[in-house]
């Protein structure tokens, strides 16, 4: 792993400096460093005289409201189709290198002719581009956009700033996770000369929560089991207790991260029923701390791997396929049989 140059950082502006209408898109069920990472990639084109179209999969979740700020971003099958895209002249993939994570565009991905460009800071990753800019050791993929764009000296405006600090805040856990570096602070500090508010995006982010989000947390909550010694948090929900709760599937987001309060809790794994017949898992761990008795250092993105997902050391995600009791069991094995060694 390394972090690029700045001679990567041209030759990838280079092989994109044609392009004047590049189609922008990241995975489904968006995050903050998903979204984040659309915004400010279209701010960065557009100052440069290209005419984006950041696509979207979903609708915004309740969560990021905030970003309905920001220029519209069509969603794909509902505002745009296939035939829309034919004035596009380039793809630029952001936040995910895998298909899975494409799935609602994946068939026409990998039919297209178009040149294609992918930005991550993944591990995982599929051969869908014929560029990248990958660098595995930025927190999140804001972080590369930022750096990106001081090496060439493009304009941060306002909105790219606030999307860029909100991307690197969420995928840092609001700076407490152990990704929290140097540059992830020079860069937030960068952003907030620029214009971005922590206290304000906070806010919004956090501290305006529906009442369904917190029933949902609730009844993951009520419903955990803690196994291997308490050292396993697990959590199940259903298509019925989303329903229940009146919440909808992108109310789960952050809830896997709960049970790390917890002092012997050293990883964590939330499993999500959808419509879709596949289950959604989400895992989490937690480094070892100075003095920490138990020394585990799971790498949660080697369990995803093994169901066909991956992401980061201490978060990852996978789609499986079966129902949540067979899922859970073949999980909760595989967790159990790792935290023993």
């Amino acid at each position: 792993m390394s972090v690029p140059d700045a001679k990567a950082y041209r030759d990838a502006a280079a092989a994109m400096a044609k392009w004047r209408r590049p189609l922008l898109i990241s995975h489904a069920k968006p995050d903050g460093d998903a979204l984040g990472s659309l915004v400010a990639m279209q701010s960065l084109l557009r100052s440069g005289g290209a005419a984006p179209v950041a696509l979207l999969f979903d609708a915004i979740p309740d969560r990021y409201a905030l970003f309905q700020q920001y220029p519209a971003m069509p969603i794909w099958e509902s505002d745009v189709h296939a035939s829309d895209l034919a004035a596009c002249d380039g793809v630029i993939a952001l936040d995910t290198c895998t298909y899975s994570q494409l799935d609602p565009i994946a068939e026409w991905l990998r039919a297209t002719d178009l040149p294609k460009f992918a930005i991550d800071h993944h591990i995982t990753r599929d051969d869908l581009a014929d560029h990248y800019l990958i660098d595995e050791t930025a927190a999140a993929t804001c972080l590369i956009l930022h750096d990106w764009a001081r090496v060439m000296g493009w304009p941060i405006d306002g909105d790219a700033a606030a999307a860029m600090f909100i991307g690197i805040a969420m995928d840092t856990g609001w700076f407490v996770h152990s990704n929290t570096d140097q540059r992830v602070l020079s860069a937030s500090a960068d952003l907030i000369d620029r214009g971005a508010l922590p206290h304000e995006l906070h806010q919004q982010l956090y501290q305006r929560e529906t009442p369904a989000r917190v029933r949902l947390l609730g009844a993951a909550l009520q419903a955990m089991e803690l196994l291997a010694d308490h050292r396993l948090a697990v959590m199940v929900l259903s298509l019925d207790a989303i329903t229940q709760a009146g919440a909808t599937p992108a109310d789960t987001e952050d809830i896997v991260n709960e049970p790390l309060r917890i002092g012997s809790v050293v990883a964590s794994v939330l499993l999500v029923e959808s419509e879709r017949g596949l289950i959604r898992a989400s895992f989490r761990s937690k480094p070892p701390t100075t003095g920490d008795g138990d020394g585990a250092d799971l790498d949660v993105a080697e369990v995803a791997r093994a169901f066909g997902g991956g992401g980061h050391k201490r978060a990852a995600g996978a789609r499986i396929a079966g129902t949540l009791d067979e899922v859970r069991a073949s999980v909760v094995e595989t967790l159990v049989n790792v935290l023993s060694v």
